[in-house]
């Protein structure tokens, strides 16, 4: 319960800072802070914190462990990881965690793309879309996640750090301001709109910027896309648009196994013809 209170603290705590912060310069000049979608992505925000954020920091609690530690494997990297000096672990960390994001991120738009379309139909981009996940969608990043950091050999402060500076980076790159970098550090670091170009309904940028923090994975990978301009639209394709349900959060939740029912049906029709 503790954390949880310091969970939605931290939200808090960062809407009252992204209030300010979004009205110095707005990618989205028309987009009201409370927006048509707040309701939503609140609730969201509010199960993710109150019931599925817990259970992925106790799941990284757990790989910490050691005595569940045999059962994961031995961490042969783990004696070079803790020689480093803490920032150089945490950098190191949040590095790798990124390389982790990029690939899972790709996963899920092949393969989870019913659950992460809740995150994607956003048409409004704010702080607060960061935490429109389907509780699916942010169980899977976590168990990844921290699996990846726990086979590379990071624990305790490298480990946690990396975590955070991921998490901020999700809260920066979705923000609502108009920023981005110039060359070269738009190739080091990931900037709002680099990522604005993500959530673009432009056929160009369609699964392109997968990173959360080091565009260096995009580049190295083939799907590294930043044109100058801001994108004209955001949210989901047309086709994607005309069956995700736009009001109603059970709607929002329910949505992806209505659709996996729907392809698994159309699956089996097939199969009989």
């Amino acid at each position: 319960m503790e954390d949880n209170f310091y969970n939605i603290l931290e939200v808090i705590i960062f809407g009252f800072i992204f209030f300010f912060i979004e009205k110095i310069r707005p990618a989205e000049k028309d987009t009201p802070f409370f927006k048509d979608d707040l309701k939503n992505e609140a609730f969201l925000a509010v199960i993710n914190i109150v019931v599925f954020i817990p259970i992925n920091a106790f799941l990284a609690i757990l790989l910490l462990d050691m005595s569940i530690r045999p059962l994961l494997g031995e961490q042969i990297l783990a004696p070079y990881i803790e020689m480093l000096p803490l920032a150089f672990q945490v950098l190191l960390g949040a590095l790798i965690l990124d390389f982790s994001t990029y690939w899972r991120h790709r996963f899920t738009h092949n393969y989870m793309w019913s659950y992460h379309a809740v995150h994607h139909s956003a048409d409004q981009l704010t702080w607060l879309t960061s935490l429109r996940l389907h509780p699916i969608d942010l169980l899977a990043a976590a168990l990844i996640d921290s699996f990846i950091l726990y086979l590379f050999g990071f624990g305790g402060g490298g480990f946690f750090g990396a975590i955070v500076i991921a998490n901020l980076m999700n809260y920066f790159t979705h923000i609502n301001i108009d920023i981005k970098f110039n060359k070269p550090m738009r190739y080091i670091l990931a900037s709002p709109t680099y990522h604005r170009w993500h959530h673009a309904t432009v056929k160009e940028a369609y699964d392109k910027n997968f990173c959360g923090a080091f565009p260096i994975w995009d580049i190295l990978f083939g799907t590294y896309y930043h044109p100058e301009e801001l994108p004209p639209n955001y949210g989901l394709s047309p086709m994607d648009q005309k069956d995700f349900p736009r009001l109603g959060y059970i709607g929002w939740l329910t949505f992806p196994f209505k659709r996996e029912y729907k392809m698994w049906k159309k699956r089996q029709a097939k199969k009989k013809n």
